[in-house]
C-alpha cells in the first residue's frame, strides 16, 4: 500500500498520467477509515474528533463513487479498481443495506473481473494443477482473494428480497480460480512460493475461508430450489430441517478457535495467536452471521412450535440462536478492542440483534416466563437496552425498538421487561417513545441525511413497512401471515 501511495502522489508531482485504479482504491479506504472512525481513533489528530471524521465520509463516498463512474465509461481496468468497487459496496450497505447502488458496484466489479480474466487465473491447457509459469505469486494469490470474494457475494446476494433474488451470475463450472490460501499477509513475498496452512491455523483470511464455505452451502441450497433461503416459510418443513443440518455440519467443521463453545480458549496464553484481536472479531462475526441465519430459518415456526410438537425443534433452536446472538454482543463489549466501539455502525451486528430482539418479544408474546422456550422477562428488556444503545446510530433500531415495546404491551401488557424499559426510559429523562438524534451532530444539520447520501431505501419507508407488518402481529399473531421476505428487506444486511 505504502508503494502504491508513494506512485501515485510521484506520478501527479511529475504530471504523469493518473492510476484510475490506484486513486479509486485510495479514496475508498479514505472513505471507509471516515465512516469507522471511532473516538478511540483521535489520538492520531488526524481530524478534531471522530464527529469531524465521520461527517466526511459522505464526501469520500461521492468522491469515490464519480471515480468509479469515471473507469466504467473509459473501460479502465485494473485489479486495485475492482478492490475499491468492493470495499465501497461494504461502506454502501452500512449506510442503506442491499441497495441498487450497492448491487450495481458488484455488477460491475464482476464485470471487470472477468474483462481482468480473474475468473481463470489457474487455468491451465494441459490440465496441471501447479502455479502458471512466471506468475506474480503475490498478484496471484490477492487476485484469487478478490474473485472468491465477489463469488461469495454473488452468491449470498441471492438470498435477499432484491429483483435478481435466487439468483446468481457465477457459475462454479465457468471459473478456474483455486481457493485463497490460508495465509497471513506477511508471508505473502513476490517471488517465493506461498505456503498454505492447515485451517486450524489462524491467520488474516481465516474468517474470509469460513465466508467462502458458508456461500458454497447457500449455493448448494439454492441450485436445489432458488428461494430455499429466502423465504423458509414457504418450503416443505423438511427442507427447513435440511438446511439447519447444513448448518450445523458447517459449524462443527469450522476451526476449533471459531467455536464460542471452545473453553479452552480462555487457558491459552495472551500472545498465542488465537487469542489475536483479528481472530477474536472473525470468531464473533462468523457466529452471529451463522446464528442470524439460523434464528432467521426457524422465526416462521416459532410460534407454531410453541403448540405444535412436531415444529417445537424449531422454537428451540430459534430461541437458541436468539440468545446466543445476545450472549455475543455482551461478549464483544468485554473485549478491549476498537472494533466494539464502530460495532454498531456494522449492519451486520446491528441487524442480527434486531433479528433476535424479534424472535424474544414474539415467544415474550406466546407464553409465560416459566417455559424454557420463552424470553423472560430479563432477556427481553436486556435486548431492548442493545437497541436503546444503538438508537443514535440507526432510525431503525430507534423504531424498531418502539414498535416491539407496543407489541408487548398489546399481548402482554404486565410482562416484566416492560417495567424494566420504563424505568430505564424514567433514567434517561424521557419517554421511551422518545428518539434522539441519530449522530452527536445530527441535529445542527437540516437536510435530514445526517450528512450521508440518501439511501435507496429511506428509513421511513423500512420503518413504514415494519409497522405495517408488527400491526399483523398485533391483530392475529399468525406468523405464516406475514410477509417474511419483505420484513427482512428491512432487517437484513450483507455477509461482510
Amino acid at each position: 500500500m505504502g508503494g502504491l501511495i508513494d506512485a501515485t502522489y510521484n506520478g501527479l508531482e511529475q504530471g504523469d498520467r493518473v492510476d484510475i485504479g490506484a486513486i479509486l482504491l485510495l479514496l475508498s479506504i479514505c472513505t471507509t477509515t471516515t465512516y469507522a472512525w471511532t473516538t478511540f481513533d483521535d489520538s492520531r489528530c488526524l481530524f478534531a474528533n471522530y464527529v469531524e471524521a465521520n461527517s466526511q465520509a459522505t464526501s469520500w463516498l461521492k468522491a469515490s463513487l464519480d471515480v468509479a463512474d469515471h473507469a466504467h465509461r473509459t473501460a479502465h481496468l485494473s485489479v486495485e479498481c475492482v478492490q475499491g468497487m468492493i470495499i465501497m459496496f461494504y461502506v454502501l450497505c452500512s449506510l442503506e443495506g442491499v441497495s441498487s447502488r450497492a448491487r450495481s458496484l458488484v455488477a460491475k466489479s464482476i464485470a471487470m473481473g472477468r474483462e481482468l480474466a480473474l475468473h481463470r487465473i489457474d487455468y491451465s491447457p494441459n490440465g496441471s494443477s501447479g502455479e502458471v509459469a512466471g506468475a506474480d505469486t503475490v498478484k496471484t494469490e490477492i487476485s484469487r482473494r478478490v474473485w472468491w470474494y465477489l463469488t461469495a457475494t454473488d452468491w449470498m446476494l441471492a438470498q435477499f428480497s432484491v429483483p435478481q433474488e435466487g439468483t446468481y451470475t457465477i457459475h462454479p463450472n465457468h471459473m478456474a480460480v483455486r481457493k485463497p490460501r490460508n495465509v497471513d499477509d506477511e508471508e505473502l513475498i513476490s517471488g517465493r512460493e506461498v505456503p498454505d496452512h492447515a485451517a486450524e491455523k489462524p491467520t488474516c483470511v481465516s474468517y474470509f475461508l469460513q465466508r467462502i464455505r458458508l456461500a458454497e452451502v447457500c449455493h448448494g441450497l439454492l441450485d436445489r430450489s432458488p428461494f430455499i433461503l429466502l423465504s423458509p416459510e414457504t418450503l416443505d418443513y423438511r427442507q427447513v430441517m435440511e438446511v439447519d443440518a447444513k448448518f450445523k455440519q458447517f459449524i462443527s467443521e469450522m476451526p476449533s478457535f471459531f467455536s464460542l463453545g471452545n473453553t479452552s480458549l480462555k487457558d491459552l496464553p495472551l500472545d498465542d495467536p488465537r487469542c489475536s484481536p483479528n481472530i477474536t472479531v472473525q470468531r464473533y462475526t462468523l457466529n452471529l452471521l451463522l446464528h442470524r441465519q439460523l434464528c432467521k430459518l426457524h422465526l416462521p415456526y416459532l410460534a407454531r412450535g410453541a403448540v405444535e410438537t412436531p415444529f417445537a425443534y424449531s422454537q428451540e433452536m430459534c430461541m437458541k440462536s436468539a440468545r446466543i446472538i445476545i450472549q455475543v454482543e455482551h461478549q464483544l463489549r468485554k473485549e478491549n478492542l476498537v472494533y466494539v466501539s464502530f460495532r454498531q455502525r456494522m449492519n451486520m451486528v446491528l441487524r442480527s440483534v434486531f433479528i433476535a430482539t424479534i424472535a424474544l418479544v414474539l415467544s415474550a408474546c406466546l407464553g409465560g416466563d416459566g417455559d424454557n422456550g420463552t424470553a423472560s422477562g430479563e432477556e427481553v428488556a436486556d435486548a431492548w437496552r442493545i437497541l436503546e444503545e444503538a438508537r443514535h446510530q440507526s432510525p431503525v433500531a430507534s423504531k424498531l425498538l418502539e414498535l416491539s415495546v407496543q407489541v408487548l404491551k398489546k399481548h402482554r401488557g404486565n410482562h416484566p421487561a416492560l417495567e424494566a424499559v420504563n424505568n430505564h426510559a424514567a433514567g434517561k429523562g424521557r419517554p421511551p417513545g422518545g428518539s434522539p438524534p441519530m449522530t452527536p451532530d445530527s441535529g445542527h444539520r437540516d437536510d435530514g441525511t445526517n450528512g450521508m447520501l440518501p439511501p435507496q431505501t429511506t428509513p421511513e419507508s423500512e420503518t413504514a413497512y415494519l409497522e405495517q407488518q408488527w400491526q399483523a402481529l398485533q391483530g392475529r399473531m399468525d406468523l405464516d401471515a406475514i410477509d417474511w421476505d419483505r420484513l427482512f428487506w428491512g432487517l437484513d444486511a450483507p455477509f461482510i
